[in-house]
């Protein structure tokens, strides 16, 4: 029989407001959009191009998600946000916790 991993804490992700995506986010999104469409915008994480018909994401900081760094490739930052998460569920478990 296969152990199942069980969560901690409940997963709670908020409204897009809640997370910072409200009408702001929206409005810059689409005033960057033009540019990035036309492939004039280089992603703030990786420094490459934004090339046009790629999928994109308008960033917010790291460290202050009130505020905005510019686009960014998607997978930049799903990448970031992966490795952010991974992160911070890292920790040292007993024994006790993953056998149980």
């Amino acid at each position: 029989m296969r152990a199942m991993a069980r969560r901690t804490r409940p997963h709670t992700r908020g409204s897009t407001v809640q997370r910072g995506y409200g009408p702001e986010h929206r409005a810059l999104r689409e005033a960057w959009r033009p540019r990035v469409d036309a492939g004039e915008v280089d992603c703030w994480r990786c420094r490459r191009p934004i090339l046009p018909d790629t999928p994109w994401d308008l960033g917010h900081d790291d460290h202050d998600r009130s505020q905005y760094r510019g686009p960014e490739h998607a997978r930049c930052n799903r990448g970031s946000a992966a490795r952010r998460g991974n992160r911070s569920r890292r920790s040292a478990r007993s024994s006790r916790d993953w056998l149980s």
